[in-house]
């Protein structure tokens, strides 16, 4: 029985051979249907319902125009004043009585000038005045909280010859701010410091100014601070 089945056996070859036939036929069979398939035509069936859209109506629109107003009126011409030659004479009556006393007549003076005695005052000396003694300036009670502390005046001092003052007054007046880096000028301040600065001023003592070896009056400045 097993050689009849062996002699019955396909060989290889045409077993390949009719597998490879089998498939060109149903692909040659496919092709077919493909090609001669009825076509059907797809139409389909659109059904929109557009909405009715809302008509606005617009009332006619007026147009106006902003009418100018008229211009005003010309001024009147004003007429020219025609000079008058007319001469008006006016006569004052006027009765002048002074009582003057006689005056009696001038005595010949000393001289202050290019022959005259008085000191005569360095503006640039070649020694400076120097301080020996400060008096310090009292504060009045009323000066407020927001000068204590950030007030300074420059007074100019004129000191004689044997180092005492002869006038002082305040030049400027400066109010620092809080941090100390700039000031502002005042023209004056109250509450009695300008008196009171001027006061001790006139007590300051000073080693006169020096000219060529010998003592002259001269100016200087020196700072109070509040």
């Amino acid at each position: 029985m097993t050689q009849e089945s062996t002699e019955r056996r396909i060989p290889e070859p045409v077993y390949r051979n009719r597998y490879l036939l089998a498939l060109i036929m149903v692909e040659v069979f496919l092709i077919i249907m493909i090609r001669y398939w009825p076509a059907n035509e797809y139409n389909p069936e659109l059904n929109f319902e557009i909405p009715p859209q809302e008509q606005v109506f617009l009332d006619e629109i007026e147009i106006t125009r902003q009418e100018t107003s008229p211009p005003p009126p010309p001024s009147p011409i004003l007429p020219n004043p025609v000079p008058n030659e007319e001469i008006v004479e006016i006569e004052l009556d006027v009765e002048l009585d002074l009582d003057l006393p006689d005056l009696p007549d001038l005595e010949e003076g000393m001289g202050t000038g290019e022959f005259g005695d008085e000191e005569r005052i360095v503006g640039n000396p070649q020694i400076p005045p120097t301080v020996v003694r400060i008096v310090e300036a009292t504060a009045p009670e009323a000066v407020p909280e927001e000068y204590k502390g950030r007030l300074e005046m420059i007074v100019n001092f004129l000191v004689d010859r044997e180092g005492n003052v002869e006038e002082a007054s305040v030049m400027e007046i400066r109010l620092y701010n809080e941090e100390g880096d700039s000031y502002e000028e005042l023209p004056f301040v109250q509450y009695g410091l300008m008196d009171a600065v001027l006061r001790a001023a006139m007590q300051w003592r000073f080693r006169p100014a020096r000219q060529d070896g010998e003592p002259v009056k001269a100016f200087t400045r020196q700072r109070f601070n509040y």
